[in-house]
């Protein structure tokens, strides 16, 4: 902005020096577009200065809404009903008897993918899409 103020003031200085008489017309003319330079410079210096003022004022704002955010929106991260959470099975190893904890994604993946399920005990198949055996799944109790 200082650079605009410099170029009108300049501008007016040279108004200045041709003695221009202020009752001809066309001089009156150019004095009034000097002043309405000089004015529209002022106005767009404080336009912005409201700009920076308002960007600060936002920015401010900005920063105390993430902070609201984070307290509001926090506790949904953290739900502790577990509701989300995928459903356990014990499965019972036929081989051993040897019981295997398992959620159901794991299980619907095994069944999908034509996966195998190994007992960890005894390294034996305890779950396979193409065994076509059937598998003793109880649900576990402690997941509820």
């Amino acid at each position: 902005m200082k650079k605009l103020h410099k170029k009108v003031a300049y501008i007016h200085g040279m108004a200045e020096c041709l003695d221009l008489d202020k009752k001809e017309p066309v001089a009156k003319l150019v004095l009034q577009m000097i002043d309405l330079l000089d004015e529209l410079v002022d106005e767009l210096d404080d336009l912005k200065d409201r700009v920076e003022e308002n960007e600060d004022f936002l920015e401010a704002l900005d920063a105390d809404l993430a902070d609201v955010e984070d307290a509001v929106f926090e506790d949904d991260e953290e739900c502790s009903c577990h509701c989300e959470d995928p459903e356990e099975f014990e499965i019972q190893c036929p081989h051993c008897d040897a019981f295997l904890t398992v959620d159901e994604d794991e299980l619907a993946e095994a069944a999908e993918d034509e996966l195998i399920i190994h007992c960890p005990e005894c390294g034996e198949i305890i779950f396979s899409e193409e065994d076509g055996e059937e598998v003793v799944i109880t649900e576990d109790e402690d997941s509820e």
